[in-house]
């Protein structure tokens, strides 16, 4: 298994709940890279809307609020060969940004725990990452929705074999 460094920053205040539930994530997270890969590095920032969405307005030309954001530090890690990376170094990921008000919002919109929220904006950042884009198509969005039930499935066997609540 590759071993994940998370390298979490947060602008707005965190419950030690929620750094225990993204902790879990890039566990599982770890799980999903190919076996060539033994070490891997992945920074997440947790922010506010104001950052968020000068941030979206500066990479994406949308100025308003989202909840996730990725920059991927490779080109495209779906592929089998032909990535930026060069073993047998530690392979950077790129940079997650979650807005933690929207991930509220959306976790009331859903009836979810925010903690289940940042868990699955955690892996629709990390599938980004891995160059999957839901923007492209509709069958592109159909893969990366597999991938994400996938992890948040697997996500959830984890977290009742940990007792984490």
């Amino acid at each position: 298994m590759t071993k994940l460094t998370v390298a979490t920053h947060a602008a707005v205040r965190l419950s030690p709940a929620a750094r225990k539930w993204l902790a879990l994530a890039a566990e599982v997270a770890a799980q999903d890279f190919p076996n060539n890969v033994r070490e891997a590095i992945l920074n997440v920032m947790i922010c506010g809307d104001a950052r968020m969405r000068t941030m979206n307005r500066e990479h994406r030309g949308k100025d308003k609020t989202t909840d996730v954001l990725s920059f991927p530090a490779q080109t495209n890690l779906r592929k089998k060969s032909g990535w930026d990376w060069i073993a047998p170094g530690v392979l950077p990921m790129g940079d997650l940004v979650i807005s933690l008000p929207q991930a509220r919002r959306q976790a009331k919109e859903f009836s979810v725990r925010l903690e289940e929220e940042l868990v699955h904006l955690f892996f629709h950042g990390f599938l980004h990452l891995q160059g999957f884009d839901h923007e492209l198509n509709a069958k592109e969005e159909k893969i990366m929705q597999k991938h994400e039930a996938r992890l948040l499935e697997k996500f959830a066997v984890l977290r009742k074999k940990k007792g984490l609540k």
